[in-house]
Order: structure tokens, then C-alpha cells, then sequence
């Protein structure tokens, strides 16, 4: 796969660009809290991610010439090197799961099919809204997997590097995609509905996944499932609890901003703890 270098900005970014690389070979099967449940919930998100990522880049660098401002310009530049960063370590991960018989490979097929039949029946303007909303999704749901040391702590290996980088990585540029929407005249209305459609696609393409990836692994225990579906909605401490529902609804307020969820001190505490450079 080859991925195009971002524009440089005469203005330095908010956030840098981070090259990380990760050997995955160290992975155990079931890398999150030793539960196949968990751990391929996000192997079959690590599908969704490479050409997610990718589609992003295109649609914002065609829409980036309708922007005058320059600061704007400086973080579109590193939010595009961010996820290109991400697309490649994911497609790492998928091509080492794929020899070990995870098969995220045909998972990425069927997301190419998708990603280039949207490309083709879509103005730029609603390929930004559903941005905008893939980006609000990620931003909640990492700042969710940064702030709980209960699911955090689970994760084992070089899989828990991996996922803990890109959230953080989702919080500090959570921004971009929306302010650009903005600036090149887009309206409540097209980024709401936009919210609907994506956020209820993301949601089956990841379930989608999750039982194809359990299926093919003998892994589809309906008591063990229900159990950590239980433990993932659990109004209070679950990956998707009431906190995290109500930052997805506040997505729909008209006066909404992604900077509103304050992530700063969150950001910087992890930054330290995994030694990421921050310029």
C-alpha cells in the first residue's frame, strides 16, 4: 500500500506526526484480558481502520483548497500524516493476524467494495459529515479506553500500545475534521444526519466483524458473550456506558463542538506514560 506524504504548512500544527512502529509477533491470541469476545471486537475495528483511514485523507484534501486559514491548513497537514500513520500500523497488524488464521484480510476486502461504492454516489460535503462523524465516534470511544483503567489495564502486549497510541492520537486531532466541515460551509442539518447514518453503519460493521472473527474462531459461546456484552454496557463502568452515550448525543446539539469534551489533561497524562514526543 502506498501512502501520499501530507502537504508541509508553513504554520507548525497543534499536535505532531509520529511514526511508531509495533512488533506484533509478541501478540498472544486473545490479547485483551485473555477473552476472545474483547479481543476480536477490536481485531475486526482494526478492519474497518486502514481504508477508513485512507477515505478520510482523500475526501479532506480535496475539500482543503475551499480553506483560508492558515492554522487550519497547518493541522489538516498533521491530522492527515496522523492517520496515515494509523492506516499503516493497522494493516500491520491485520497482515501478522492473517498468518496466525484471524482472517481480517477478507474483512478488508468487503470495506474496499464499500469505501469505493460511497466514493462514487456521494458529494464531498456529506463525505465530510460522515467524517465528522467516524471522527466523533473514535475521539468518545478512545477518550472512553484512555480514561478507564478497568478495560485499559486488560490489554496485553503490543496490541495495547497500539490502541492506546491511536487514541490518544483521535483526542488531539478530534477537531480537525469538524472545523474543516465548517470552514468549507457545512450545516447542521447534513452533519446530523450524517451522525444517523454512519454511527448506526459503524456500529453494525463492527459487529459484523466481531462474529465473523468469533465464528471462524469457534468462539461464538452465547454465555460467554452475553456475559461480556454485559460487562462492555454497563451503565457505569462499561466501555459503552451512560457518560459515553451522553457525549454521542451531545453530537446533536446545534452549537456543538468537538473541543467541548475536554481531553487535554487526559492527553498529556498519556503522552508521559508512553513517552510520545509532543512536537
Amino acid at each position: 500500500m502506498t501512502i501520499a506524504l501530507p502537504v508541509q504548512s508553513k504554520l507548525k500544527a497543534a499536535f505532531p506526526v509520529r511514526n511508531l512502529k509495533f512488533a506484533f509477533d509478541t501478540s498472544p491470541r486473545y490479547w485483551f484480558d485473555a477473552n476472545p469476545f474483547y479481543s476480536h471486537m477490536l481485531n475486526g475495528m482494526s478492519a474497518i481502520f486502514p481504508q477508513g483511514e485512507l477515505y478520510l485523507i482523500e475526501i479532506l484534501r480535496k475539500v482543503r483548497t475551499r480553506i483560508d486559514n492558515p492554522q487550519l491548513q497547518a493541522d489538516i497537514s498533521a491530522f492527515i500524516g496522523q492517520e496515515a500513520m494509523h492506516s499503516k500500523e493497522h494493516t500491520a497488524f491485520n497482515r501478522y493476524a492473517d498468518q496466525h488464521g484471524i482472517d481480517i484480510g477478507t474483512l478488508e476486502f468487503y470495506m474496499v467494495q464499500l469505501y469505493t461504492l460511497m466514493k462514487k454516489g456521494l458529494p464531498d460535503m456529506q463525505h465530510m459529515a460522515i467524517g465528522c462523524a467516524i471522527e466523533h465516534c473514535t475521539a468518545t470511544l478512545g477518550a472512553q479506553l484512555l480514561r478507564s483503567a478497568a478495560w485499559n489495564e486488560r490489554m496485553r502486549g503490543p496490541l495495547r500500545e497500539l490502541w492506546l497510541w491511536h487514541a490518544i492520537e483521535e483526542n488531539e486531532h478530534k477537531a480537525v475534521y469538524f472545523d474543516a466541515y465548517i470552514a468549507a460551509g457545512g450545516g447542521y442539518l447534513n452533519r446530523v444526519v450524517w451522525m444517523v447514518i454512519a454511527g448506526s453503519g459503524l456500529v453494525g460493521l463492527a459487529a459484523h466483524h466481531c462474529l465473523r472473527l468469533l465464528y471462524a474462531d469457534q468462539q461464538l459461546s452465547a454465555l460467554l458473550n452475553i456475559k461480556a456484552l454485559a460487562r462492555i454496557f454497563h451503565p457505569q463502568t462499561g466501555l459503552f456506558n451512560l457518560r459515553v452515550l451522553g457525549e454521542f448525543i451531545d453530537y446533536y446539539r446545534p452549537s456543538f463542538h468537538p473541543n467541548d469534551h475536554d481531553t487535554k489533561a487526559l492527553e498529556s497524562m498519556w503522552r508521559e506514560r508512553m513517552q510520545l514526543k509532543t512536537a
